[in-house]
């Protein structure tokens, strides 16, 4: 039965780019600039500790990252005419600010924090390991940076959510290839299996706590946005259905005992948050800042810790390091990232190419739901 007013509805109300979801990854950022803020300043086994507190808080947040990403990216391999230009794209918005917040880590931060010797510094092979991090292969630290910070060494704590992205590309692209991703009863069916395997691994691991998602249940997540996008149309919008779905949310969270059974509450929940369209302002409108103030976020805010004592406080460690974070995000996305993304058209350039010599590769594509999927949009683009 049709919804009085769906997901799809809302998108099309907001032209098919909503502001939601441009404020929510914004929000999401700067939260986790704040739950990094304990690590930085208490260290890593006090932190756990005050952060178990407000346990439901910490897990939303990269829960709902993952979530938000899973619908935007559906929408994005929908409108791709192969895998070329999705996994293209995909790189363009990963690599090129990875690899200059990775190449400025270790070539200006580290010589200036690290207790070496700089020949030393940079004889050492943890220096030339730690570009690594421009494949996904995540390195944390650099020799002799930020030994006496109450987390040593650690340069981008933050770094350990990226080879799950990744995971999440690949599975998404895998599931396209077997055309299971374009039938959306098909993906239904294939959420529901999912769903009854992380159901019963934490029915048998119930010893097990974390303080965030398990890694796995966060790529689920990324998995229930895209097939909350594909049944856009069915899904209800409403807010009887969104403070439902926060509530279950909550009580799943409460212990981590249950954390397997929230993930489609809360990928509604920031499907709701996503497609809600208040006024958009200059942060908004200026360009995507939430990529830039992940990768930088960690560094700053080891940086000012640096400073000693007097700013040895969660809340002074936050006041400093957020604007800072927005700052160094600002020029990332003028100076990095806004000229990657302008790279698409020779992207989809290859991409023509390499179908026109060998067709078999669009395969995909020519499924019947996905054209069918697609059609929704009318040819319009959602943010991705």
């Amino acid at each position: 039965m049709q919804p009085k007013f769906s997901l799809a509805d809302q998108l099309a109300v907001s032209r098919y780019r909503p502001t939601g979801f441009d404020y929510l990854r914004l929000a999401l950022a700067a939260s986790i600039i704040c739950l990094h803020s304990a690590n930085v300043v208490f260290g890593i086994d006090r932190a756990m500790e005050i952060l178990g507190h407000i346990r439901i808080g910490a897990a939303m947040v990269l829960a709902l990252f993952f979530a938000l990403s899973g619908f935007l990216v559906a929408g994005s391999l929908l409108r791709c005419r192969s895998l070329i230009s999705f996994l293209g794209l995909r790189v363009l918005r990963i690599a090129p600010a990875l690899a200059v917040e990775t190449t400025l880590s270790a070539l200006i931060i580290g010589p200036i924090f690290t207790a070496l010797p700089l020949a030393q510094y940079f004889a050492d092979p943890k220096f030339y390991a730690y570009f690594r991090n421009i494949v996904g292969h995540i390195h944390y630290q650099l020799p002799g940076v930020f030994l006496h910070n109450p987390v040593p060494f650690a340069v981008n704590a933050q770094l350990w959510t990226v080879p799950y992205e990744l995971w999440c590309y690949v599975i998404l692209a895998l599931l396209a290839v077997t055309t299971i991703c374009f039938n959306r009863v098909l993906y239904l069916v294939f959420l529901v299996f999912a769903q009854i395997g992380f159901a019963c691994h934490d029915i048998y691991h119930s010893d097990l706590q974390y303080l965030h998602l398990r890694p796995q249940l966060l790529v689920f997540c990324f998995l229930a946005g895209v097939g909350f996008y594909l049944w856009r149309d069915k899904v209800p919008f409403n807010r009887t259905a969104f403070l439902l779905a926060l509530t279950l949310c909550a009580a799943g969270m409460a212990t981590g005992y249950t954390d397997a059974f929230i993930v489609g509450p809360v990928a509604y929940v920031a499907c709701y948050l996503g497609l809600m369209n208040p006024r958009r302002s200059w942060v908004v409108s200026s360009g995507d800042y939430s990529y830039g103030m992940y990768l930088y976020g960690v560094v700053v805010q080891q940086s000012v810790a640096t400073l000693g004592p007097s700013v040895q406080h969660w809340y002074l460690n936050i006041l400093i390091s957020l604007p800072i974070a927005f700052a160094v995000a600002f020029v990332s996305w003028h100076l990095v990232e806004k000229h990657a993304l302008r790279l698409r058209a020779q992207v989809e350039q290859v991409e023509t190419t390499v179908l026109s010599r060998i067709p078999i590769a669009a395969f995909w594509r020519k499924s019947p739901e996905r054209i069918e999927l697609g059609a929704t949009l009318g040819g319009r683009r959602v943010p991705a």
